[in-house]
């Protein structure tokens, strides 16, 4: 499921004269810019190999200074570009801990195996993240009775019993209610 390339900012703005870049951090360690020493920039259809020649912290956004850029203008021509490391450099996570782009896609079933759908997306709440779901089908997509196309869960140890990454799927015991109009 992990692609081989992780995202992990994008390039924003110039950072002063001397060639410095803007990046808003997409990882939740900041201080991992620290171990950068070479990204991938990808803007549309153009991918560079940059090395990293300096990085800080700024208002918590990420300033890096890379070996080949050395005017504001050679910085703005960076502008948007997407910040990626191979996806073995990603900092570990504890146990129980994933990241989004591992859980995207996984199938969810119930623990009764009625498949829901495929996790589309997560959405950060500050309490608790929230999976949405893409309904398996059209079929399941018409019984939904508010006419939502895409169903809510919250990702809670009391609603999410295991999740198998290997095996690609996500196993939810949802309380009562919560899949009443699918």
């Amino acid at each position: 499921m992990v692609s081989q390339i992780t995202t992990i900012g994008k390039i924003i703005a110039p950072f002063g004269i001397k060639g410095e870049v803007k990046v808003f951090p997409y990882s939740d360690f900041l201080d991992r810019c620290y171990l950068l020493k070479k990204v991938q920039l990808k803007r549309g259809s153009i991918h560079q190999s940059k090395n990293v020649q300096k990085a800080f912290i700024h208002k918590n956004i990420w300033i890096l200074k890379f070996e080949d850029c050395h005017t504001r203008e050679d910085a703005q021509k960076l502008r948007g570009s997407l910040v990626n490391i191979p996806s073995s450099q990603r900092v570990p996570l504890p146990p129980g801990s994933y990241y989004i782009d591992q859980l995207v896609g996984l199938d969810v079933f119930t623990v009764e195996g009625k498949k829901i759908g495929q996790i589309q997306d997560i959405l950060k709440t500050g309490s608790n993240d929230v999976y949405i779901i893409n309904p398996e089908s059209d079929v399941t997509q018409k019984k939904n009775k508010k006419g939502n196309k895409e169903i809510l869960i919250p990702a809670l140890k009391s609603v999410v019993k295991e999740i198998n990454l290997r095996k690609g799927y996500l196993l939810l015991d949802p309380p009562a209610g919560l899949l009443e109009d699918v």
